[in-house]
């Protein structure tokens, strides 16, 4: 019999990899977008005749569920981040809701060590029309994850969940890092926890981070259009932002970039830019993967090196 896969994804954990592979497996059913592999109950009513190990729910936003997953959430004022406050309570919602559904499911979580998470998570906000520096956006992160009930990056706390939901033997947790350095180990081991055979998927890499010099650039283009469409009224600025956000969504900007950097050739923005204070608030917080072998190699990610 068919069971159901719950891929509980982190943001800028590969999920857009994922969701690609799972579509592609053929063992596997699974629909962008949909709930346990069918767009709607319409779909469901028209059997396919294949045969299938398991029918695929995946969606990053089942770790952080807020109020506009699915859609596109702008602050036009400060075009900053607005973390939303209990999100240990979101997810466990969310838990307690597939669990409902599908209590023989089986959980399949990718884990991001937190500065790469942090950074990838600037780099998001930048798509998103940010005109902060990675200092600012490090401390309206901060502001959450000082707060235990708001700490979304708390690994301990969604394996404990979602373990306790579905049992620690229906739980496969794997780090985002494998993937990232060697993604041929990294699916073999993921068919191998899913009982399934290997299938030849060729994908290349998707959904990539924003390079240093466009993070450098695109915050100092979002404050020049912010100036620029300011002047004409709340109404035009909203409009014209939300025109310009869309084009940075897709890096259409990406000619203009590479003529800026001839300006400046050293504008990037680096590793060396984030502070690390805020990793103070994530210590401690994966302590349940130091037994895992496949997370062996990967110790300074998950702060365990001191």
């Amino acid at each position: 019999m068919a069971q159901h896969l719950i891929h509980v994804g982190y943001g800028k954990a590969g999920s857009t990899f994922l969701q690609a592979w799972f579509e592609g497996h053929p063992e596997l059913c699974y629909k962008p977008g949909g709930l346990g592999g069918f767009n709607s109950v319409y779909e469901l009513a028209r059997p396919s005749g294949r045969a299938y190990k398991y029918y695929v729910t995946s969606y990053e936003g089942l770790s952080l569920p807020i109020r506009s997953a699915g859609g596109v959430h702008l602050d036009f004022v400060s075009a900053r981040p607005t973390p939303e406050t209990g999100a240990k309570e979101k997810q466990a919602s969310v838990c307690a809701a597939l669990r409902s559904l599908y209590p023989g499911g089986r959980v399949l979580i990718i884990t991001r060590g937190f500065k790469g998470l942090i950074i990838s998570g600037y780099s998001e906000c930048v798509r998103l029309g940010t005109r902060l520096h990675p200092d600012g956006v490090c401390r309206e992160f901060s502001e959450c994850l000082r707060v235990d009930d708001d700490h979304y990056w708390d690994f301990d706390y969604l394996i404990r969940l979602y373990g306790g939901a579905f049992g620690e033997e229906n739980l496969i947790v794997m780090p985002y890092e494998l993937l990232r350095d060697d993604q041929e180990r990294f699916l073999a081991a993921l068919e191998e926890g899913l009982g399934i055979g290997h299938a030849e998927v060729k994908l290349g890499r998707l959904n990539p981070s924003l390079s240093p010099e466009e993070l450098y650039w695109y915050p100092l283009i979002s404050r020049a259009v912010s100036a620029a469409a300011s002047r004409l009224g709340d109404a035009r600025f909203q409009k014209i932002y939300r025109w310009y956000v869309g084009r940075i969504l897709n890096n259409r900007l990406r000619p203009l970039v590479k003529v800026l950097r001839l300006l400046r050739p050293d504008g990037k923005i680096t590793v060396a830019d984030f502070n690390d204070d805020i990793l103070t608030y994530c210590r401690g917080k994966a302590t349940l993967l130091k037994g895992n072998p496949l997370y062996a190699p990967y110790a300074a990610e998950y702060l365990w090196d001191e």
